[in-house]
């Protein structure tokens, strides 16, 4: 993958309010809350609070112009002059905002309000880590059969809820060979508020880039598990910084922002790396104020991915290592102290019962590796593999707090461990055959050319690291059970109401 060169040249000026446009893509038209927060009673563009605080942003001196769409709704192109309190609004119709077009539209309008100015992007609504990029064309009745080959269930296992399960002709089950790629891929995919695939948010990015549209000097994550390995590396040629949240987010409807922007005038000018950071602490004091809302955050500047992919891959290889040499007898133990390891590993929430550890299938990269020290791996280099990695890892963390979710009163979620930085896919973490719903399309690298070419594109970071290799290595002795549902997990609104049976959460370092 090749960066483009900064826009703004080598030396990157300064950003200053009066040479700066937020861009803000807002794609809430799939889920009601979010269309109609903070009390469901919303019901124009206008009067939606999230318009409003990008008012406040105006009023700093910074052009603001975002693409909103809500259920019900048209998708409103939505634009303030700086200084200006008053939005110009224009209806796009119904756009599709799972479209890499659409977010290139708005990059486009971004740049062409003004022209000379470096650009902020802000991504709204919903987030899942890696997402494939799937041709709907190819979910065909006669794709994901096989011809009729093929016969899918659904099932229920324990608290797991549905899932699918191929048979074969015979009527037997269909068994993959230490993972779950199989013929004509999975017949579900989701439907509930289903965010823009992983390679479509960097085709849309690469896209603008081409039109002209200078390289985006900060983007602003703003929504569920998108602090996520996949999805930096696949938009690290198009951007300067990134921040973002590892687990879930909470939805405020861009309240920080005006806190954000009245720090850049304030100040006069900042750092693509400052303006960044105060992304993350200003969402921090909003969530902090309303209490029972913790969050993890971090910011990276994203020319630091190619170096921490090549850390992630160095580990994998020194994985594999211990996974392929070691005798049949001897692998076990090793098998055992990587699901050791991941399980005392930091988890993020990827099923949805709010309790954030295995088998939850997001990991903490930085949680990972220091996990993996704590076990003897020689003569394997899996040590030094994990401490370089750690090392490439350093300083990303912006804060992480130790609090109650509204969601889940009986639950205590502790981000407060220096050890965390962003989360990977790690499926099927417990080995018991019940894979994510992406695993089929995260694992299959190099799709067979018989097969229906489900996925149109396949992100840069599976394919450059050895990261799929270690996963199918250590699930090579564990029979396929199932595909978990497709689902997008829900987006929390800010709940400053709650007032649970427990204490009240803590900012990280304060006493217990």
């Amino acid at each position: 993958m090749t960066a483009h060169p900064a826009a703004r040249g080598a030396d990157r000026r300064p950003l200053r309010p009066e040479m700066l446009t937020l861009a803000v893509y807002a794609p809430f038209g799939t889920d009601p809350v979010l269309s109609g927060f903070p009390d469901g009673k919303t019901t124009t563009i206008a009067d939606h609070p999230l318009v409003r605080n990008l008012a406040a942003v105006a009023r700093t001196g910074v052009a603001v112009v975002a693409i909103v769409d809500r259920a019900d709704d048209d998708t409103w192109l939505v634009t303030f002059a700086p200084g200006s309190a008053q939005p110009e609004l224009s209806s796009l119709g119904k756009q599709d905002m799972q479209s890499a077009n659409t977010l290139t539209k708005l990059l486009r309008d971004a740049h062409a309000f003004a022209p000379d100015n470096a650009c902020v992007l802000t991504l709204e609504g919903h987030g899942a880590g890696y997402l494939p990029d799937l041709d709907p064309q190819a979910l065909t009745l006669d794709d994901v059969t096989a011809g009729g080959a093929l016969e899918w269930r659904l099932g229920a296992v324990g608290e797991l809820g549905a899932l699918s399960r191929p048979y074969d002709e015979a009527g037997q089950p269909y068994v993959a060979s230490g993972a779950p790629v199989l013929p004509g891929g999975s017949p579900t995919s989701p439907t509930n508020h289903a965010a823009m695939p992983t390679a479509e948010v960097a085709a849309a990015l690469a896209a603008a880039r081409s039109a002209g549209v200078p390289k985006v000097s900060v983007v602003h994550l703003n929504n569920c598990f998108n602090m996520s390995a996949e999805l930096l590396h696949t938009i690290m040629p198009y951007a300067e910084y990134a921040t973002g949240y590892c687990n879930y987010n909470f939805f405020t409807a861009g309240q920080p922002y005006p806190a954000v922007f009245q720090r850049l005038a304030a100040a006069g000018s900042a750092s693509d790396e400052q303006l960044a950071k105060w992304f993350a602490a200003e969402n921090h004091k909003v969530l902090l104020e309303a209490g029972h809302e913790p969050t993890v955050a971090g910011t990276v500047e994203l020319a630091r991915m190619h170096e921490i992919a090549e850390k992630v891959d160095d580990l994998s290889d020194a994985l594999l290592a211990a996974l392929r040499t070691a005798s049949p007898t001897e692998r076990p133990a090793i098998v055992d102290k990587i699901r050791q390891a991941i399980v005392g590993a930091q988890q993020y929430d990827s099923r949805p019962d709010y309790v954030l550890e295995a088998p939850d299938e997001l990991t903490d990269l930085d949680s990972f590796a220091t996990e993996l020290l704590k076990y003897d791996f020689e003569p394997y280099k899996v040590a030094p593999a994990a401490e370089a990695l750690r090392r490439a890892l350093c300083g990303i963390k912006q804060y992480g707090d130790v609090d109650t979710p509204w969601m889940a009163p009986g639950d205590l979620w502790d981000f407060s461990s220096k050890n965390l930085a962003m989360n990977i896919f790690l499926p099927d973490p417990l080995l018991k055959g019940l894979w994510d719903w992406r695993s089929q399309y995260y694992l299959d690298v190099n799709p067979d050319p018989r097969n229906p070419q489900v996925q149109r594109s396949i992100i840069d970071f599976v394919k450059v690291t050895d990261w799929v290799d270690f996963l199918v290595e250590y699930h090579r002795d564990t029979p396929f059970v199932g595909l978990l549902p497709a689902l997008i997990p829900e987006y929390p609104p800010l709940r400053s109401d709650f007032n649970p049976r427990c204490p009240r959460g803590r900012r990280e370092g304060a006493p217990r």
